[in-house]
This record gives structure tokens, C-alpha cells and sequence, in this order.
């Protein structure tokens, strides 16, 4: 599961004297009557001025990878490829740096960097850009320097012309990241190592505008990632071009955090950015787009978050599809609803068949941030958490009685092991008590859903209640569902 840097360059750099019509979209109006750029063979100058600036990330077929990614992502390439409103309001398209240099061939990098710049859009890459050493971070995210200078070398030898480098998380994975491998390094030294990289890639493109992506998560919040842009200023004399922001969704404070650092990016004159999408959980293109576009909304119309650059992107195996941009839910038709009219993102269809869903709860206990709520929402990205291992409960009021078909817990749990979970109900069918339905037993892991539909339907229940007896972590569940008609 996904930021702001690069020398001072910035504004000045490429196209600043270039006249190109403005796509003025303001949050949730429509987009303007500017010409919709087309694959000519006079493609129409870059605009790396524009405001916020607007990137483009789909993830490639991963034949190798934990995900597969968009089947058509080839197909944004051709030149009749439906997706001409959404792409008039895009200026950057953003490759991942492995598929650029290991897992696509020639002739499909090729084919894709000319369709960028055939279209007008800036090209940019995401790439590691520490290097490992003796004892720490081999195979840790944001430690493929060596890799990433030949995944440049290889762009440039595919008739690329590089404009922005997007960092994969190095202060985050080289600092903070204590699991296997780890580096723990100082602030000063990843950005002395960064400066290094830096210098390597203007070899390559002179040109080429450099900045951050970094995942806001735990005790790597707005004052750390604060600090980390004051600290590469001190250290190298310039500054990272800006920073883009991998949010951590569910610490559902998140849009106060992302605030926080969009405040201290304006204060420095550093653009920062938010990376809108879904979660490696969703089962359905429909399910993270609809997700994808709830934090949009939650950001941007309910927090007034104003990010200089906004970022549709992809690490999941969703969505399947990338085209039509005129078929709901693919990843084209949420960028063009979001440009077109933001405010009917999110969710969609029906999905009073949950009736969980947003109902009030109680719990045993709770941390801030993952209260109770989060466990009924309908997003598998956020969660209840009790702080605490067994036993713990949360009881959900389905508000009346019900026939109940199926139940559905998505558990949040680290590490796996062997798990017990009494479900409970209460309601007209159990003369008023809290009796034991079912028992679920056995060996789980998060994000592993367990289902049981009773061979008949629990009959006049109000309230369910989830208690875990048995577990090697603290008590959390993602998300509740329960199935069933009124009585």
C-alpha cells in the first residue's frame, strides 16, 4: 500500500514560458472548456506550472508481484484509448521505476513514454533511491539506488525525457523502519545519501525535478515529516521539490495530520501532495474507487485540505480496469468524476443488505482514533481496536429485530494465530438475554475475513455482540457485517 522535493528549479524549470490553456478546477466544479489533448504527432507543450499540479499512477500488470494490478494499463497507451476528459485535466504520468526497468520490455516502455508526451503529460517515476549496505536495508523499500540509476538510464535509452523523480519513502524505511534489515539511520545522513542520488540523476536528466513521497504512520507524523523537510535544507542548502503523502487511513485522524503538513509545506514555499486510494483489501474495482473517492471528499469538502499536488495512484491489485472513462468504477472514470464533480464520489449502490452499517456501538475499551465506529463504517481501511488483548468485546444495536442470515468479521491482527470469538445475540428471539450463537475457532490473520450463515436464520435479534476470548494480539476488527430481514 503509496512527495515533496527537489532543487529550487522548480518554478523555473522546462515550460515556465510555455502558453498553455489553464484547467481551472476549483474543489467540486466542472472542468473548463479547454481543448482535450489527443495523440498527434505535434504533441502540445507540458505545463509544470499548473496549480495544483495532477498526477497519474496506475500499477502495471505485476506477474511477479503480491498484486496484479490494472489488466489494461498497456491500453492507456493506444492512440483511440477512451479516457480523453480525464487525461485534459491531468499534467504528470507517473511509471513505477521496477516496471520501467525490469518487468516491461522495450518496446512497451517505449510505447508508453511516447504516448505521454504525445498526450502533454510530464513524465515522471517513483524509485528508491538509498543504497544498501553490508548490514542493513537489503530488500527494504526505498534502498534501490543502484537500480534506480539504471532504471533513468533505461528511460533516457527509451527516448525518455525525465521531469520529475518521485522518492519511494527513504526517510520513513531508512529512519523510522525497525523490522529485519533495518537501518535506523539519522535524518542528516539519509539526506547526505539522498544529495548523492540527486546528483546521480542530473547526470542523467540536468533537468529533472526531485521530490519525496512518504508514508504518514505511527510515531512518522506531521512533526516528523516537518522536521525531516527543515533537516534536508539544512543539510544540502536547497530544497526537496515537494512532498507527497501516503497517508495512513486508518488512524482516521489522518486529515489533521495531512493539514498539518500541507501548513508547514506553504510556510517553506514546498508544494505538498496527497495520494488518493483504495485499500489492498477491496475485493471490487467498485468497492476501492468508492472508498478512493470517500477520502477525497473527507480531505478536500469536509476538511478544506487544499494539496498543491493530487496524486491517483494504485499499489493494489484494484481496479482491474483503468478504461472506459465512461464506465463507472474504473480508475479514468474516478479521475474524470473527480474533476467533473467531486462531491458524487464515494459510495454508491445500496448497501442496506449490511445491517451494521453506521449503527451505534458499544466496546470494552478503545484507542483514540480506532474507536468503536470505525469497525461499522463500510471501509475495510479503518478499524476498532481495544488496545489490549482478550478478552475484549463491541456490541453493535441493529436498532430493531431482525432475521439474521450471515456474518462477516474482518480481523485486524498481528501477528496470526489461534483465535477465539463468541458471537452473541440478544433481542425478542432470546426473551431479552444475551445468549451464544456461534463460535468461531481457530487459526487467523488480518485482513482474512471469517463468514458463517446458520443453517437457520437467527431469529429476533437486536444486538450482536463480538467477544474475543482467545487471540495473540490486541483485539481489533476492520469491518462488521451482518446480513439479515426486519422480523
Amino acid at each position: 500500500m503509496k512527495i515533496l522535493r527537489s532543487l529550487l528549479l522548480f518554478f523555473v524549470l522546462v515550460c515556465g514560458a510555455c502558453n498553455v490553456p489553464q484547467i481551472t478546477t476549483a474543489h467540486g466544479n466542472t472542468p473548463s472548456s479547454s481543448p482535450i489533448p489527443a495523440i498527434t504527432n505535434t504533441p502540445p507543450p507540458i505545463d509544470l506550472d499548473h496549480h495544483p499540479l495532477y498526477w497519474f499512477a496506475p500499477l502495471p500488470p505485476q506477474p511477479g508481484g503480491p498484486y496484479n494490478g490494472s489488466d489494461d494499463f498497456m491500453d492507456l497507451f493506444k492512440p483511440d484509448a477512451r479516457w480523453e476528459r480525464a487525461s485534459a485535466s491531468l499534467q504528470v504520468f507517473k511509471l513505477y521505476g521496477g516496471w520501467a526497468v525490469r518487468d516491461s520490455s522495450i518496446f512497451q516502455l517505449t510505447t508508453a513514454i511516447k504516448a505521454i508526451r504525445q498526450r502533454g503529460f510530464a513524465l515522471a517515476v517513483e524509485l528508491g533511491p538509498l543504497n544498501p549496505t553490508s548490514d542493513c536495508g537489503f530488500q527494504i523499500e526505498g534502498f534501490a539506488g543502484e537500480e534506480g540509476v539504471e532504471t533513468l538510464k533505461r528511460i533516457k535509452s527509451a527516448g525518455g525525457q525525465l521531469n520529475f523523480i518521485a522518492f519511494d519513502e527513504p526517510y520513513f524505511y531508512g529512519h523510522f523502519y525497525d523490522g529485519k534489515s533495518a537501518c535506523r539511520w539519522t535524518a542528516e545522513k539519509i539526506a547526505k545519501d539522498v544529495d548523492l542520488f540527486i546528483d546521480q540523476a542530473h547526470l542523467i536528466f540536468p533537468n529533472v525535478i526531485i521530490g519525496d513521497i512518504e508514508p504518514v504512520t505511527g510515531p512518522a507524523d506531521a512533526a516528523a515529516y516537518n522536521s525531516w523537510l527543515d533537516t534536508f535544507r539544512a543539510v544540502n542548502g536547497y530544497d526537496l521539490a515537494f512532498l507527497h503523502l501516503d497517508m495512513d487511513w486508518s488512524d482516521t485522524r489522518w486529515p489533521q495530520k495531512a493539514l498539518a503538513i500541507e501548513k508547514h509545506g506553504d510556510e517553506l514555499g514546498i508544494p505538498t501532495g496527497i495520494i488518493y486510494i483504495g485499500n489492498f483489501q477491496d475485493k471490487t474495482d467498485e468497492a476501492w474507487t468508492s472508498i478512493a473517492g470517500e477520502r477525497v471528499k473527507r480531505y478536500e469538502l469536509q476538511s478544506s485540505g487544499k494539496p498543491d499536488h493530487v496524486i491517483f495512484q494504485s499499489w493494489n491489485d484494484k481496479p482491474d480496469h483503468v478504461l472506459p472513462e465512461d464506465t463507472p468504477f474504473t480508475f479514468t472514470n474516478f479521475i474524470r468524476t473527480y474533476f467533473e464533480d467531486r462531491s458524487t464520489l464515494g459510495f454508491k449502490s445500496d448497501r442496506s443488505a449490511n445491517l451494521a452499517l453506521n449503527k451505534p456501538v458499544r466496546v470494552s475499551s478503545q484507542v483514540e482514533a480506532y474507536e468503536g465506529q470505525w469497525a461499522v463504517d463500510g471501509d475495510p481501511g479503518t478499524s476498532w481496536s481495544s488496545g489490549a488483548g482478550p478478552q475484549q468485546w463491541i456490541e453493535i444495536d441493529l436498532g430493531a429485530a431482525y432475521e439474521i442470515r450471515e456474518i462477516s468479521l474482518l480481523p485486524s491482527q498481528y501477528p496470526p494465530g489461534r483465535t477465539v470469538h463468541r458471537v452473541l445475540g440478544k433481542g425478542p428471539g432470546t426473551g431479552g438475554d444475551l445468549i451464544l450463537l456461534y463460535t468461531f475457532e481457530g487459526e487467523t490473520t488480518d485482513s482474512l475475513a471469517l463468514i458463517y450463515a446458520p443453517p437457520q436464520p437467527w431469529q429476533g435479534i437486536q444486538s450482536i455482540r463480538i467477544e474475543t476470548v482467545t487471540s495473540p494480539s490486541w483485539v481489533a476488527w476492520r469491518e462488521i457485517q451482518i446480513t439479515g430481514t426486519e422480523n
